[in-house]
């Protein structure tokens, strides 16, 4: 693919089995996501959108294959973050993963 040639994280993870670092940092992040307020997700899934966008931009400047290793893992994991983050944001607009009332007002 042409287009992924100046994305060498997305080239990889279509290409390879770096789906388990992909979902090292989804799992987690969607848990996690459930558990906290929608403005804190936003805030952290634009700074784990922004992680992986700088380690996409830094991993084309090569160096040496351990830099290059460290940008893919690091880059691979904040892009499963992020989409699982916005997996959790969706699901949450949805109201389908809102916590149910434990031992609050009867009711309702």
């Amino acid at each position: 693919m042409y287009a992924l040639r100046y994305l060498p994280i997305l080239d990889e993870l279509f290409s390879s089995d770096t789906t388990v670092i992909f979902a090292m940092g989804l799992v987690p992040a969607f848990f996690t996501c459930i558990k906290q307020s929608s403005r804190a997700d936003i805030k952290t899934a634009l700074i784990c959108f922004a992680v992986y966008a700088l380690c996409e931009v830094l991993s084309n400047i090569h160096t040496n294959y351990m830099s290059e290793l460290l940008l893919l893992f690091t880059g691979t994991a904040a892009l499963g973050a992020a989409v699982g983050i916005t997996a959790a944001l969706l699901g949450k607009r949805t109201g389908r993963m809102v916590p149910k009332n434990k031992g609050g007002n009867k009711d309702e």
